[in-house]
């Protein structure tokens, strides 16, 4: 497994870790309300079609990465940088959208459910994935044929 990271290139590395931010935070508190002891939820606590999206989202991210290691060429004019450019934005949308929605806690006299840090941590996620990407493309371009 670390040989296999080893034949990573910094970017995509970048952009995995971010992925795997991504994923691990959706078991960190998302959402909560202050009560005496504090009640919060996970991304994994409130899970429906935006946090699957999330899930797809990252898990596809990382499938391209180890594909592209492995020698995979994609399809002119598709550039891996792109697509994990392209995988960390729709991640942060969908982040943004969620802190948005929040969930309802179902409680009566419940103030309103604010957010907590485990939902900046996937934004944060996220905007590695975005940041790898844009260093893949750049590096893709670079190249002496042109990322072709």
């Amino acid at each position: 497994m670390s040989a296999f990271i080893a034949s990573l290139t910094a970017h995509e590395r970048l952009a995995v870790a971010g992925a795997v931010v991504v994923a691990v935070s959706l078991a960190l508190p998302w959402y909560g309300v202050a009560l005496t002891g504090g009640l919060v939820k996970t991304a994994l606590g409130t899970f429906g079609l935006i946090e699957a999206a999330l899930v797809l989202t990252v898990g596809a991210a990382i499938a391209l990465v180890v594909a592209c290691s492995r020698g995979f060429v994609l399809p002119r004019p598709m550039h891996e940088g792109s697509l994990l450019v392209a995988g960390g934005v729709w991640a942060a949308a969908l982040i943004g959208y969620r802190m948005l929605d929040r969930p309802d806690f179902g409680l009566a006299a419940v103030g309103d459910t604010g957010l907590r840090y485990g939902i900046f941590v996937a934004l944060l996620g996220a905007g590695l994935m975005v940041v790898g990407g844009l260093r893949k493309r750049r590096e893709e371009l670079d190249a002496p044929n042109g990322g072709q």
